[in-house]
């Protein structure tokens, strides 16, 4: 299906925490010209808090319910028909977010090697202060969470991209043109 200006577009990139989401879907926004939500950031602002902050609060149950209902504001939201969302990598541990995002038409599961993500994420050997479950996880128990959410990713999603050999460039333009 080729996108028109009229038309509802709605994109959801999902997958494992540093696959690239975030940086995938500012530069797929830019290129369509419309709107970029990452749904972190969004819940950041929303919240005053930062996800550390909440998890230290409220706890990573306590941080799905919230995010369960960011994403259903999203979804709902009026100008929701025109924009990109990149969502948090643990979205798909919630089976109510699964079902919401099953109900949409295109759900983009970006999918690259534990290995590589974990590089990302953890940066050398920085851990990042900002990812609460990276800093309470060792790499194995990390490694058994991306083994673990791989079935929901794709159960969750309409279309999974291997994104190991492409760039975030590349990898935005093979979306533009399947949209």
């Amino acid at each position: 299906m080729k996108w028109k200006v009229d038309q509802r577009m709605l994109i959801i990139l999902t997958g494992f925490m540093g696959v690239g989401k975030t940086t995938v879907g500012r530069i797929l926004a830019n290129k369509l010209g419309v709107p970029f939500v990452d749904m972190d950031y969004y819940i950041e602002a929303r919240q005053g808090q930062t996800i550390a902050e909440i998890f230290d609060q409220i706890g990573e149950s306590g941080f799905r319910l919230i995010e369960y209902q960011v994403l259903r504001e999203l979804l709902e939201a009026e100008e929701n028909g025109r924009m990109v969302i990149s969502t948090g990598g643990g979205i798909v541990e919630t089976t109510e977010c699964r079902q919401l995002l099953v109900q949409q038409d295109q759900v983009f599961y970006l999918q690259d090697t534990f290995e590589t993500s974990w590089q990302r994420i953890n940066r050398g050997g920085l851990i990042q202060n900002d990812r609460p479950l990276v800093n309470a996880n060792s790499k194995k128990q990390m490694a058994a969470k991306y083994e673990r959410r791989i079935p929901l990713y794709e159960e969750a999603s309409n279309y999974r991209l291997d994104v190991r050999r492409m760039a975030a460039h590349e990898t935005a333009e093979v979306i533009r043109k399947m949209c």
